[in-house]
C-alpha cells in the first residue's frame, strides 16, 4: 500500500500536504487503525482547500490541480478496512515483506530455468511450495 502512495506522491515532495501525508502513510505499521484513521482525518481538514484547488488545463478544461496528491489519499480512504485486517486477524503479520521476499526468492529459480513450459513452470511453482512447507 505504502508504495501504490509513494508512486502518487514520489518519494521527495515539494508540498507540505503532500510530505505530511507521506509521513502519515509511513507510520502505518506503527499505528492502530483507530489513530491512522484520526490522523488521516485531520490531515484531511487541515488541507482540504489545498486538495480542492483547481485549475485550467490546457484544453480549457477545469482539473484538480494536486490531482495526485488526491489520487493517493483516496487510495489510503478506499483501502481502509484492509490496511489494519492484521488486527482483527490472529498471526497475520503488520507487512508482507515476508511474502515479498519469498516471491522474489522464487523468481531467481525461475529465471535459472528460463526455458520451461508454462506447464511446467506451474509444476515447478506449486513443487517449490510444497517444499518450503514441509520444511516448517
Amino acid at each position: 500500500m505504502l508504495r501504490a502512495v509513494i508512486t502518487k506522491l514520489t518519494k521527495k515532495p515539494k508540498s507540505i500536504a503532500s510530505k505530511e501525508l507521506l509521513a502519515l502513510s509511513k507510520e502505518l505499521t506503527e499505528l492502530s487503525k483507530e489513530s491512522f484513521v484520526n490522523k488521516l482525518n485531520a490531515w484531511q481538514e487541515k488541507h482540504k482547500d489545498f486538495l480542492n484547488e483547481k485549475s485550467i488545463d490546457e484544453n480549457g478544461k477545469w482539473r484538480y490541480t494536486h490531482a495526485r496528491l488526491r489520487s493517493a489519499n483516496h487510495t489510503l480512504n478506499r483501502n481502509l478496512e484492509f490496511l489494519f485486517a492484521y488486527e482483527s486477524i490472529k498471526d497475520l503479520p503488520k507487512t508482507n515483506n515476508g511474502l515479498e521476499g519469498e516471491f522474489a526468492h522464487l523468481k531467481t529459480k525461475l529465471r535459472v530455468h528460463s526455458g520451461l513450459k508454462l506447464e511446467n513452470k506451474m509444476k515447478f511453482i506449486s513443487h517449490y511450495f510444497r517444499l518450503k512447507n514441509e520444511q516448517r
